[in-house]
């Protein structure tokens, strides 16, 4: 007996698209941050059109907020050392010595910078606006939902952890 299973085509990254267009909606904290569109953050954290632009605007707004605000000292700092942007941050490496360490041509900071507004954001539109039904299914998606959540507010957290060059910590105090 044989059997066949017919796998999705893949597509290029280059071709992805949103299945809403949030046009050239933008979230901007000032010249150091870097800018967060709609359009990417949609696309990266999968989030459907189910969330309309101005509640996604709305939770990435708040994503924005939060991040700069663990950050806040730290750029202080920053900027203080002659830095102007996160762009131009470089990383303490282990033995002490700075190097601006860049993947596909983009600081690794602005990319961490990115992943923690996009996590977070994904996960306000999951606390604020998921629905579920009270069956033993909405219960089910709910605890699946809870998990997804834990685990957007983990990578935030290390990734601004990994902005500062600091040790990542993952403790649950009870």
């Amino acid at each position: 007996m044989s059997s066949l299973v017919a796998g999705k085509r893949v597509l290029p990254a280059d071709g992805d698209i949103t299945d809403v267009d949030d046009g050239d909606a933008i979230v901007s904290a000032g010249d150091f941050w870097p800018v967060i569109k709609l359009h990417d953050l949609r696309l990266a954290a999968r989030i459907t059109g189910g969330i309309t632009t101005s509640r996604l605007m709305h939770a990435a707004t708040e994503a924005v907020a939060h991040v700069i605000d663990q950050l806040q000292d730290w750029r202080a700092i920053q900027i203080a050392a002659g830095f102007n942007s996160l762009e131009d941050v470089p990383s303490v490496l282990p033995s002490g010595e700075t190097e601006k360490r860049v993947i596909n041509g983009e600081n690794v900071k602005v990319y961490r910078f990115r992943r923690a507004v996009y996590s977070l954001a994904r996960a306000f539109v999951i606390e604020g606006y998921r629905d579920v039904d009270t069956t033993a299914k909405g219960d089910k998606d709910a605890a699946a939902l809870d998990l997804q959540r834990d685990d957007l507010w983990r990578d935030a957290r290390w990734s601004i952890a990994d902005i500062r060059d600091a040790p990542r910590i993952y403790a649950e105090l009870c």
